[in-house]
Order: C-alpha cells, then sequence, then structure tokens
C-alpha cells in the first residue's frame, strides 16, 4: 500500500498534539472525534494498491512556443508583464494538454532552443520558472531567427508555431510570410500588448528613454499578421483560444506508447472509519462502537506489516545488487511501490542488459523533483545510447541539463553529437568499457561525489563520437546547456544577447 498525496499524514501531528493540550480536561471523551480525524487525514492522503501497468497508444501534433524575450516584453500594459502573461499562458497550455508535444524557443535578435519538443509538464514548468528576464539585455526583435528555428526543431510536414509577441519592431514582414509559405509552417500569433502600448522600466525604478531623452512607449505591431499561416491572431493571454487554435489544427505528426500506472483507490475504508467515529463521538451509542477500533487495528497492522516487508525487498534486492545479481534485484525492487524503487528496478535492469525493460521503467517514473528528474534523463540518454538510439539519446540529455546541470550529461551529449543511426558503438569491443562502476547505483547508497554533481553514470563514448579517439565535437551552439546550473544556463542568456540589431530603436 502506498499514499498518492502523502504530505497530508504530516497533518497526523495534529493528534499528539491536542492529546497534550487536552491531557488536564481528559482526553477519553473525545477519542471517537480524535479517531474521526485520524482517519479522515488518510483518506486524504488517497491510500492505493498498485495494479499492473497499461500501455497507452498515443499520437498528436508538433507545437513550437516561441517565447519573445525582448526588452519591450518587460511592459506592463498587460498585467503584470506581457512576458509574465506569457509564462503564465505557457504553463497552462502545458497542463491542460496532455497529448500533444511542446518545443519552446526564446527569441530576441538571436533564437534558442529552451527546450526541444517533450509532453514532459514537469520539465517544461521547471523551465519557464527559471526563465530570469534581467539577464536578457538585448531590446531589438528578430521574427525570422525563431521561424528558421522552428522549422529545424520538428520532422513533421507542418509543425503548429505560436508566437508569443508584441509584435517586434519590423515595419514589413514579407520576408518572414515567404519564408513561412515555403516551409509549410502553421504560424499563429498571440499578441501580448495593446495599443496603447506601455513605458518600459529601468533597473533603477524610472522609465526607458531613448538618445534623446524622450520616454519609450512600446505598443503593438500589428504588421505581424502577415506571417499568420493556416491560424490567427488571438488577442492577450487567452488559453481558451489557443486550445481551440491547437485542437482546430492537429494531425498526427508523432506517435508512440506510454506506460500508465493504475492504481486501486482505498481511500473510501478511511472515510467509513471516520463517519463511524464521528457519529460515535456525539451520540449515546459511541460505547457499543468500540468494537470498530478492530478492524481499525487491523488496518494499521496491515499498514505496519507493508512497511516491514518494504524493508525487507529493499535489503535483499541491495545486497543482490552489489553481488551481480541484478536480475534477481530487479525483481525483489519491483515489490516496492515508489519511485525511488522504480528507478532502482531500471538501474538493476541496465546493469543486467535489459536496456529495452530498463527504459520503460524510466518512462513510467514521475517526480517533481528536479535533481532526481535530471537523473532520470540522464539514465534513459544512456539506455538510448546502448540501443544505439542516438537522436533519442540527445533529447534526453538535453533534458537532463535543463534540469540539472551535469559534466557527464554534457560530455556525452557532445560525444553523440553527429552520430549516424546506423553507427554501431565499435569502441565497446576494442576498449574497455569506461562507463562508471558507480552507473545506476541504487539510490540511497553513498558514492564519490563527483564535479557537476546530479550523474549517476558515465557513458563510453565520452571520449568522442563515432569512435574517433581525442577528437573534439562540434555541437549546435544555441541548443548547449553547459555552464549551467538548474535555471537556464549563463551560456544560453549569452547565446541570446549576441547580437546588437537596432539597439538605438528597437521599438
Amino acid at each position: 500500500m502506498s499514499f498518492l498525496s502523502p504530505y497530508w499524514l504530516s497533518a497526523l501531528l495534529v493528534v499528539p498534539l491536542y492529546l497534550w493540550l487536552g491531557r488536564r480536561n481528559g482526553w477519553h471523551s473525545q477519542i471517537w472525534l480524535l479517531i474521526a480525524l485520524a482517519m479522515l487525514i488518510l483518506a486524504l492522503a488517497r491510500p492505493v494498491f498498485s495494479q499492473k501497468p497499461i500501455t497507452v497508444e498515443q499520437a498528436g501534433s508538433d507545437v513550437i512556443l516561441a517565447v519573445d524575450l525582448s526588452y519591450s516584453m518587460r511592459a506592463a500594459d498587460i498585467v503584470p508583464s506581457r512576458l509574465e502573461a506569457a509564462k503564465k499562458l505557457l504553463r497552462d497550455l502545458v497542463h491542460s494538454d496532455q497529448r500533444d508535444r511542446f518545443g519552446v524557443i526564446g527569441f530576441t535578435t538571436s533564437s534558442i532552443v529552451l527546450s526541444p519538443l517533450t509532453k514532459d509538464t514537469e520539465l517544461l514548468e521547471h523551465l519557464f520558472s527559471g526563465l530570469d528576464e534581467s539577464q536578457i539585455i538585448t531590446k531589438g526583435t528578430d521574427v525570422m531567427s525563431a521561424l528558421e528555428l522552428s522549422r529545424k526543431m520538428s520532422h513533421a510536414a507542418r509543425p503548429i508555431v505560436i508566437l508569443l509577441t508584441d509584435g517586434g519592431d519590423e515595419p514589413n514582414y514579407a520576408k518572414e510570410a515567404d519564408f513561412v509559405q515555403e516551409n509549410d509552417l502553421a504560424v499563429s500569433v498571440v499578441m501580448l500588448a495593446t495599443r496603447e502600448g506601455s513605458t518600459l522600466p529601468t533597473a533603477d525604478g524610472s522609465s526607458l528613454k531613448d538618445e534623446k531623452g524622450h520616454i519609450v512607449v512600446s505598443a503593438r505591431n500589428d504588421a505581424i499578421e502577415a506571417i499568420i499561416n493556416e491560424g490567427r491572431m488571438i488577442q492577450g493571454p487567452d488559453i481558451g483560444a489557443v486550445r481551440s487554435l491547437i485542437d482546430a489544427a492537429r494531425h498526427e505528426d508523432f506517435s508512440g506508447s506510454t506506460s500508465v500506472m493504475r492504481y486501486r483507490e482505498l481511500f473510501y475504508f478511511p472515510l467509513v472509519i471516520a463517519l463511524a467515529a464521528f457519529i460515535a463521538a456525539f451520540t449515546s451509542i459511541g460505547g457499543k462502537l468500540s468494537r470498530a477500533l478492530i478492524p481499525l487495528a487491523a488496518l494499521i497492522g496491515l499498514s505496519a506489516q507493508g512497511s516491514v516487508l518494504d524493508f525487507g525487498y529493499l535489503y535483499l534486492a541491495k545486497s543482490n545488487y552489489h553481488h551481480g545479481e541484478f536480475e534477481r534485484s530487479a525483481e525483489l525492487y519491483a515489490k516496492i511501490d515508489s519511485p525511488q524503487a522504480r528507478y532502482n528496478q531500471a538501474s538493476a535492469l541496465y546493469k543486467a542488459g535489459k536496456y529495452q525493460e530498463s527504459l520503460a521503467l524510466y518512462r513510467s517514473i514521475r517526480s517533481d523533483d528536479p535533481r532526481f528528474k535530471a537523473d532520470v534523463f540522464y539514465n534513459m540518454g544512456n539506455c538510448h545510447i546502448r540501443l544505439q538510439e542516438f537522436e533519442e539519446a540527445r533529447e534526453a540529455l538535453l533534458k537532463s541539463l535543463t534540469l540539472h546541470y551535469s559534466r557527464d550529461a554534457d560530455q556525452n551529449l557532445h560525444a553523440i553529437t553527429g552520430v549516424e543511426e546506423q553507427q554501431t558503438l565499435s569502441v565497446r569491443k576494442e576498449k574497455k568499457d569506461q562507463f562508471a562502476q558507480e552507473e545506476n547505483k541504487p539510490t540511497g547508497e553513498s558514492k564519490p561525489s563527483k564535479a557537476g554533481g546530479g550523474s549517476n553514470m558515465k557513458s563510453d563514448m565520452a571520449s568522442g563520437g563515432g569512435g574517433d579517439e581525442g577528437k573534439k565535437v562540434q555541437s549546435d551552439p544555441r541548443l548547449s546547456m553547459s555552464q549551467g546550473k538548474a535555471r537556464l544556463s549563463s551560456r544560453q542568456y549569452e547565446l541570446i544577447n549576441q547580437r546588437s540589431v537596432r539597439e538605438t530603436k528597437p521599438w
């Protein structure tokens, strides 16, 4: 048995606190009320029994969200600011649409990929929260760079591109409109500015001024409507309109399957006990209902027994892992229902050479912890490397680096850049396997700390891609995640600030 909302269990501390505060007046007369409260808290924690996961076939569209990060997006004519409204719209969209894949581009006078196409809501939300506009110093807007990068991101015949912008500063977008038509982009625009416009705040709290000392007012630029293709202009951060637009333009750009965990809900058991105890607390039949303590004790005993069994399985699983019995270790970890146990089970399967099974388990893990999810994506990337699926490995490593920077993940990403799918990993036969002995080590085990942190594997391809020993691999700098921590890296901010087009009059 496990709990889907275990944080509610912390509320059980109220029960002993109440007993201590009411010790003078005697708590025996209120024992039923306390039991009702405790059982209600258990029901809110949602106790469940895990059932066998099912495989669900999925298909959807590639949706590329290009977010204008230029200085004018700090204007407050859209409350609280244009950029904050864009972030909220992005969060609401990825949470409400579980069918499509989302990729995110940030652009000013240059464009970078903030997130590759993914269905991982937690990854995307972490990215939006970590975006710090104070690190972006460019003031102009180059819409063409965003369109070009959008076309490179997706292999779909006609990906959906949604620009979240105030319209930029070009008086004419004919060149961009031609590019959209020639490259089959389904482009729509979410206009995040008003006709009246707004002043732009500076770091000292004053309003931005031009070179003549006049206060700059940034208003919407309707000229950008020329690039719309099979879409429309949406006024303001209207989540309903954006969802309707995606539904109307949806087509099957990708298909695949995913594992969905199934649970049997048990909340009604403590809820029934809570109801019975509540009745007993305010009626004369409380004494007769004392027999209800027997099934309550049985329920608590069953839970305690389950915890003891989990501890036993954990001990045996770790022991088998350290003795090289990886398949047996995976079987024992499978008997424990928790994300950490599934992680360890997947790690044991990886050590056993069952990369497909390991990958499927990693995909089923859900967590709100960015560091833990970074490790999961990193291990998924190494599974894909073992399976010679280098494009998938690249996407997994990018997601890992988005959540938490790791030197090992960065090296692996550079190592596989440009490697063809049909190439074999011949270095396995020619060299000693360079995967670290720490790789896939079960969580909870001590291991030496490594510079960069976060990683728990090293790829046998870290020395170079495609078997070319000692050769540096050049990757697309717009996709680089190096030098960062849990948020957007300083290198990404440097790249987006690298150009200075129309800096004098970017409005």
